[in-house]
């Protein structure tokens, strides 16, 4: 198959990680790939880096008549089997493009828990112009089925996100260099949170968590791996609670499948999650998770095998949930053990791949 994959955002998020990831597994199995996005955007720079082949588009707005002509353009050239689109705008522009090219399928991914818009335009993009819709969880086609009642039946297709979890592999010799890379004793306790620092992600409601922790386990760490608008917010509240010490503000790393190897659990407590990709990155590991009860959450973490889900509200059952898993080395053995099963079993990357390819070549007659 012939595929074309649009992304119009220029940062770097778990739905620019799935498609970075789509392209390079379609392409490793015999399909021509490409990729139109934003230029100079995190994901045009990775994907030009594994020598995908990469369209710069600007991405204007839903009448751009500029880059309608160089979709069709592109479709038609290149005889595309299938678009693969991410957000609304990439729909209602590159869209009709294609299909006016000839394209067979045209196929949004919805990454996260956001219902569809119900203007006249969005409604025919995602009927008329959709051949299908993939979801990226239950709970996300779930609340597409629930915004959007007007979506022919059996219009949505949920593919988990898969990852490739060998490169998760935890060994002594990793664990050591991760926590030699971000200074931390190899005996310290090491929590561990990843993902934009934003207040949807929740970060602070375990680092206020921190010194009745720190009194339990004195030479605990907080890792905190990731960049966003509350880098300052958090330390500052550091300073105020009197544990910078204790805390790791990480940034953007490149490394992050080494550091999760580092930690001794991961702690997520988003108040909601598009998949929520660094629990199965945490599993695959052999982590034990504790995570919100929020979003699709659930449909990654098994309570009480794999891990513990809990209410975003409940700061004293996160304390004693975080307590409970530091302070006992065979619950986090068999809590990470059970977790790495269930990663292999329903997020591998193959898996993945398999699911997409048979959608793709459904859709498209291909």
């Amino acid at each position: 198959m012939n595929l074309l994959f649009a992304s119009s955002i220029a940062t770097w998020g778990g739905g620019e990680n799935w498609m970075l990831s789509a392209l390079e597994g379609m392409a490793g199995r015999g399909h021509r790939v490409w990729l139109a996005g934003r230029p100079g955007s995190e994901l045009v720079r990775r994907a030009g880096a594994l020598g995908l082949e990469c369209v710069e588009m600007d991405y204007r707005g839903d009448f751009d008549p500029r880059t309608f002509w160089r979709f069709f353009r592109h479709c038609r050239r290149e005889n595309i089997d299938v678009l693969c689109t991410n957000m609304q705008r990439v729909l209602r522009i590159a869209g009709p493009a294609a299909r006016l090219a000839g394209v067979r399928a045209v196929v949004p991914r919805v990454g996260s828990q956001s219902p569809l818009g119900g203007k006249i335009s969005h409604r025919w993009a995602w009927r008329h112009v959709a051949a299908g819709i993939i979801a990226n969880s239950g709970a996300t086609a779930d609340t597409l089925r629930e915004s959007a009642p007007w979506l022919p039946p059996g219009h949505i297709r949920t593919i988990y996100n898969g990852l490739r979890l060998e490169r998760y592999a935890a060994t002594a010799e990793r664990r050591a260099e991760a926590r030699r890379r971000l200074g931390t004793a190899p005996e310290a306790p090491v929590i561990g949170m990843v993902g934009e620092l934003t207040t949807r992600k929740n970060h602070i409601l375990v680092l206020r968590r921190l010194p009745a922790l720190i009194e339990r386990f004195p030479g605990l760490r907080l890792w905190i791996i990731g960049e966003g608008d509350q880098r300052e917010v958090l330390r500052t509240e550091a300073d105020r609670l009197g544990v910078a010490g204790h805390l790791v503000l990480a940034g953007f790393r490149d490394d992050v499948p080494d550091l999760i190897c580092g930690m001794d659990l991961l702690a997520h407590p988003a108040l909601m999650e598009g998949f929520g990709y660094v629990l199965v990155e945490a599993m695959a590991a052999g982590l034990p998770v504790v995570a919100a009860h929020a979003s699709n959450l659930p449909e990654i973490v098994d309570e009480g095998e794999t891990g513990y889900l809990i209410d975003p509200a409940d700061a004293a059952q996160w304390e004693n949930r975080l307590c409970e898993v530091l302070a006992d080395d065979e619950l986090r053995a068999q809590l990470g053990a059970r977790g790495r099963r269930r990663a292999h079993e329903r997020f591998g990357f193959e898996r993945m791949l398999d699911d997409l390819e048979s959608y793709f070549a459904e859709l498209s007659g291909a």
